[in-house]
């Protein structure tokens, strides 16, 4: 295999090389510098997932997307550390949508091996997603019923324009190029550190974990229960903002 050498590289390709090292370099240090402590806990909530893996392991769906979901939040930290904060939003939305559809393909085992197949069946049915129009399969799980009754209404996660439909919508208008979300401006093309697009992301990163760490803790409401104290008490903490996570204990009937 060739030994890579930027002195061996044609002319074009060599000044994007030298050019995206000096961009990268210079935003994710700026990055870095500031937010170091917010780039941290990301990190921790990230090994989150270490636990769920394993918790799940025995589950097809879960084995095929807690890595890919793993993934998404990752690249997410990448690009938005490197100022591409566009690319960022979009991998929260696929974190969020891989999130949404494993509490949905763990119980339809069929549908999982189809969709992997690439039929998207429910498409037939004029259905966006496999969960169906307004997020209607979220609504009827037992569990997600009781934590919506303990949460106030601003707070819910699935009721019309609630915090998830919110969000979704939101980091959807990233994937089909909303101005608001562009990535470049008229007075520059190369990412560049942007003070108050990172404190959005990081706002926005926040929020997604939180509304993916309920989702699993409901979803997976008897394997949730069955960690240990210590586990348990990580995802509570470290994965939810604090008002949910008393919510969700109270759906599970969790008295620690």
């Amino acid at each position: 295999m060739p030994r890579f050498r930027v002195s061996n590289l044609p002319s074009e390709t060599k000044r994007l090389h030298e050019s995206q090292n000096i961009w990268r370099r210079k935003n994710w240090e700026k990055t870095l510098a500031e937010h170091k402590d917010d780039i941290e806990k990301m990190i921790q909530k990230l090994n989150l997932f270490d636990i769920w893996s394993n918790k799940l392991q025995n589950i097809d769906a879960a084995k095929t997307l807690i890595p890919e979901i793993f993934m998404d939040a990752y690249i997410s930290i990448h690009f938005a550390s490197y100022g591409l904060y566009k690319y960022a939003n979009m991998s929260l939305r696929s974190e969020l949508e891989t999130v949404l559809r494993l509490v949905y393909f763990s119980r339809h085992e069929v549908e999982f091996k189809w969709w992997l197949d690439g039929d998207e069946w429910y498409r037939e049915e004029r259905m966006p997603d496999v969960w169906g129009r307004r997020y209607v399969y979220f609504t009827k799980l037992k569990e997600i019923k009781e934590f919506e009754k303990a949460c106030e209404t601003h707070m819910k996660l699935f009721s019309e324009d609630a915090k998830i439909v919110k969000a979704y919508k939101k980091l959807s208008k990233s994937i089909h190029s909303s101005a608001e979300h562009f990535q470049t401006r008229p007075d520059r093309v190369s990412p560049r550190y942007d003070l108050g697009e990172l404190k959005r992301w990081i706002d926005v990163y926040n929020g997604i974990q939180t509304y993916i760490h309920i989702l699993l803790s409901l979803g997976f409401a008897e394997e949730f229960k069955d960690l240990k104290k210590g586990e348990r008490k990580k995802i509570l903490g470290r994965g939810m903002e604090e008002y949910y996570q008393e919510r969700v204990k109270e759906a599970l009937g969790i008295t620690e």
